[in-house]
């Protein structure tokens, strides 16, 4: 009796231990659920505010950004792009005053221009409304070309292609980027002179072709005519130049317009 009395008691014992252990697991894990309750109320509000800040910091930041774009934009431009207050009316007038005989489609046209669809267009229209560009249907397609009635052609034609290139500093910071420019005259339509070799002579090494074409497009779409570009490397160059070669001692003559010269010829 004495026996079973003692594993009653045991029993008791271990079931009371077992209980109580199991109330402090249950309160440990509500504890625990409170605490990281908290933490993520504390970090809410605490990164509330930071993070309202940190967005209004961003737009600010932004806006100024945006200012100094504009800045830069009508620094880069142009007088004739401030006057007249696109750069795509420059072009486009450009583009018909270098080809007077030709005829041109939408399709020509935009991929001559290098600028957006709409707003070629746009200024497309507004030259048709003054009367300087007109249009007629060829093979079901309409196609512009120059109005030579149009008054005041030659005054604004002379204005118009005066000014070849908006900016030389950005032509200088564009052409530096295709690789390591030794050399960068410009001549022929530049100088509005049609007896040069090339109109524009690039020496460098490590020029990377693809950046090259890209940036003769932009060119020849702000010039409004295809350019005839001589590019070679500082090797060839120098040994030309040594050679007496005639083409090339043509176009490094007094006339042209030297933008970057790191040979010292000079």
């Amino acid at each position: 009796m004495k026996k079973r009395i003692k594993k009653i008691k045991r029993n008791k014992g271990e079931k009371k231990r077992v209980k109580k252990t199991a109330k402090k697991i249950k309160i440990s894990r509500k504890s625990k659920k409170v605490l990281r309750h908290k933490s993520r109320r504390s970090l809410k509000t605490k990164s509330g505010p930071r993070h309202r800040r940190s967005s209004g910091k961003i737009k600010r930041i932004k806006k100024y950004k945006a200012k100094i774009s504009k800045f830069k934009n009508v620094i880069g431009r142009g007088a004739l792009e401030q006057l007249f207050e696109s750069l795509v009316k420059v072009k486009l007038m450009k583009f018909f005053f270098r080809n007077p005989i030709d005829v041109f489609s939408t399709r020509e046209i935009l991929k001559m221009a290098r600028a957006n669809k709409s707003a070629v267009k746009q200024e497309i229209k507004k030259l048709e409304k003054i009367g300087l560009i007109d249009s007629k249907k060829r093979q079901g397609r309409i196609v512009y070309f120059l109005n030579p009635n149009f008054d005041f052609l030659e005054e604004l034609k002379n204005l118009i292609l005066k000014s070849t290139v908006s900016s030389k500093s950005k032509l200088v910071n564009d052409i530096r980027k295709t690789g390591n420019i030794k050399l960068l005259i410009l001549g022929g339509i530049f100088r509005n002179s049609e007896t040069d070799g090339a109109d524009i002579l690039i020496v460098g090494d490590k020029i990377n072709p693809r950046k090259l074409t890209t940036f003769l497009k932009d060119l020849e779409a702000e010039v409004g005519r295809e350019l005839n570009c001589a590019s070679m490397s500082a090797k060839e160059f120098n040994y030309r130049y040594d050679m007496y070669d005639r083409f090339v001692r043509d176009l490094i003559n007094e006339n042209k317009d030297i933008l970057i010269n790191k040979l010292n010829l000079w």
